[in-house]
């Protein structure tokens, strides 16, 4: 998908799965906690949910998408609900880790942050989130604590890469550090 979004069609939902060696890479090579309860909150095919399995097999993972598709057979429960109208219920995740719509992105980032004040946040965006007059209120609410950029660009349609750079940004709760690590 163009960057500029010159000529492109956008698809439903802003579905644009990662690349499942995107995840993997990172999870396995540059991601430190030990995790027990964690969501997926716009899961798609459950392509992240899989590595997520992989890396914390004795977790209790939960997937969630806006969209009635099949269920995801790595987690232990899937949700088709609106992230954005979630509450914290019973669940008391610990990380919560995606790929949002980038459109909803600000909104999905606090509604996790907010109602889950305790998780280790975890979103895949384009590094260009950091930027806008718009975003800089969030920034001081919502410090990042890592930033891990990438420095190969992935494919989110198969059809190469576009003119974007991507970084996973992280939350953690308490943590008043901050670094940029490129990956």
């Amino acid at each position: 998908m163009s960057a500029t979004n010159r000529g492109a069609v956008r698809r439903a939902y802003d579905l644009y799965e990662t690349p499942e060696e995107v995840t993997r890479e990172f999870l396995f090579e540059y991601f430190e906690g030990d995790f027990h309860v964690i969501l997926e909150p716009c899961a798609g095919s459950g392509k992240m949910t899989k590595v997520l399995r992989d890396r914390f097999p004795l977790a209790w993972i939960e997937a969630n998408d806006i969209q009635d598709d099949s269920p995801i057979p790595y987690a232990n429960k899937r949700y088709t609900l609106d992230f954005l109208k979630m509450l914290k219920g019973d669940a008391d995740y610990d990380l919560i880790f995606t790929n949002p719509p980038y459109s909803l992105a600000e909104e999905i980032i606090t509604h996790a942050l907010e109602t889950w004040s305790k998780a280790t946040v975890v979103m895949l965006l384009r590094l260009n989130f950091l930027g806008s007059q718009k975003r800089k209120p969030f920034w001081g609410k919502h410090p990042v604590s890592e930033i891990y950029v990438l420095s190969k660009r992935p494919s989110f349609t198969g059809k190469g890469t576009d003119a974007t750079e991507y970084a996973w940004f992280v939350w953690r709760p308490d943590t008043a550090e901050q670094r940029v690590i490129v990956i």
